[in-house]
């Protein structure tokens, strides 16, 4: 009974271990699990909390205090021996311990900023930048996103061309076999073994390299979806079922404005504003209301547990605080923010016009892309058709070896071509896409 019960928990982790995705899975579950997802996230709760920390400063503020002082020695106070004598000479000094041994207090203190410019303005940038930390955190998610998908499209290619060489390697090493069979009976000579078997040694160093690679890609994929690498994971959507979407093509006017990049920028102008305007807000003067209750117990011995007189003491009050003069500091610090606000707009400017150039080259490399992608697939047909009329002319006896090795020379050379601009489509698309600023 109990081998059955680890035989079935086994099982059950055998199974939770396996992910199945589509695309849109994929991107999905990434944006839950990445770890540069999951720390843009924090980094939001941080900004979140510092806001709430910058609000704290206008907020009402209480403290108490409670205060024990045991005099070992009580303080000796020397005074005039008149105030205590009338009839003393005048210039007669007497020495008097003034106080008790035991002494204690306790008080409460209330405060509220009534006002400053300074916080007024560190109150609307707390908040500007979390909204930057927002915007930073759904530009990683986009890039996250964009980053899953041409791992995704990489681990399709990447099988595709290990189907193929694979199939290749098979057809060629019945080939070999059937030269050397051929050799051995005396209708073909050496060379003919051995060209068709420097073709195969170079299929299948490509075939074992494109294996490798298949590896690599499955573990970068699991790693930017967040998938332990000892876990298996399975991919639904075909190749050709994403090629046939992202062929359906049109032209759209970009939103420069709806790039989250160009709101970085923006954001970044407001916040150097702020600054500056922190720095301009410091001349005005600082207001603040406070109020304090303490009650105070002299004793000559520890005993203010005990019935005995405190006494009170009530204030209440209001301060202001001005900056008058601090030596031209401030007025440095204003030009400084004055001229990095300047810096932040020209980067704005520069940005918009980099994102506007960035929209017209992925637009003119999509077309080319899809043009290229049309252009091989064509090219593979034909290379294949030559292929195989070839392999079938050779098996008749009617070209020879090194007619069939250049066919399927340019069979690989057509695929590969192929399989290269697909991926130069699938990631000119998506580049496509996020400049369009939807």
């Amino acid at each position: 009974m109990i081998r059955i019960l680890v035989a079935l928990l086994l099982l059950s982790m055998s199974i939770s271990a396996q992910h199945s995705f589509s695309l849109k899975e994929a991107q999905a579950y990434g944006l839950e699990n990445n770890i540069k997802v999951r720390n843009a996230q924090l980094d939001v709760q941080l900004a979140k909390k510092q806001v709430m920390e910058t609000v704290a400063i206008g907020l009402p503020h209480l403290t108490a205090e409670a205060q024990w002082q045991n005099f070992i020695d009580i303080p000796t106070t020397v005074m005039p021996a008149s105030m205590m004598n009338p009839a003393a000479p005048a210039d007669s000094m007497i020495e008097m311990q003034l106080g008790t041994e035991q002494n204690a207090s306790s008080s409460l203190t209330v405060s509220q900023l009534l006002f400053d410019g300074t916080y007024i303005v560190g109150l609307r940038a707390s908040k500007t930048f979390k909204r930057l930390s927002e915007r930073t955190m759904h530009l990683t998610k986009r890039q996250i996103q964009d980053s899953i998908a041409v791992a995704y499209f990489n681990v399709l290619l990447i099988e595709k061309n290990k189907d193929f060489f694979t199939t290749l390697v098979d057809v060629h090493e019945h080939i070999l076999e059937e030269i050397q069979a051929r050799y051995e009976m005396g209708f073909v000579e050496d060379i003919d073994v051995d060209r068709m078997t420097l073709v195969l040694s170079d299929i299948q160093t490509q075939s074992d390299n494109i294996n490798r690679m298949a590896d690599v890609s499955h573990l970068y994929l699991k790693l930017v979806l967040g998938i332990p690498l000892s876990e298996k994971l399975e991919l639904t959507d075909s190749l050709s079922g994403i090629l046939s979407q992202n062929k359906r093509f049109s032209l759209e006017q970009p939103n420069i404005q709806n790039r989250l990049e160009y709101q970085l920028a923006e954001t970044h102008v407001k916040l150097n504003k702020l600054d500056m305007q922190r720095y301009q807000s410091a001349w005005l003067p600082s207001i603040a209301a406070f109020g304090t209750y303490s009650e105070n117990a002299m004793r000559d011995e520890f005993n203010f547990l005990e019935d005995g007189n405190w006494y009170p003491t009530k204030m209440i009050g209001v301060k202001a605080t001005f900056n008058i003069f601090d030596g031209f500091s401030r007025r440095a610090k204003i030009q400084q923010a004055r001229l990095k606000l300047e810096q932040s707009k020209n980067n704005q400017y520069n940005l918009e016009q980099s994102l506007f150039l960035d929209y017209e080259t992925s637009k003119g490399l999509y077309l080319t892309a899809m043009s290229k992608e049309t252009q091989t697939a064509t090219n593979l047909k034909l290379a294949e058709k030559i292929y195989k009329k070839t392999l079938e002319k050779y098996k008749e006896g009617l070209v020879s070896s090194s007619e069939l090795a250049q066919a399927g020379a340019d069979f690989m050379k057509s695929h590969t071509e192929y399989a290269t601009s697909i991926k130069e489509l699938l990631l000119s698309e998506i580049k496509y896409q996020r400049t369009l600023g939807n």
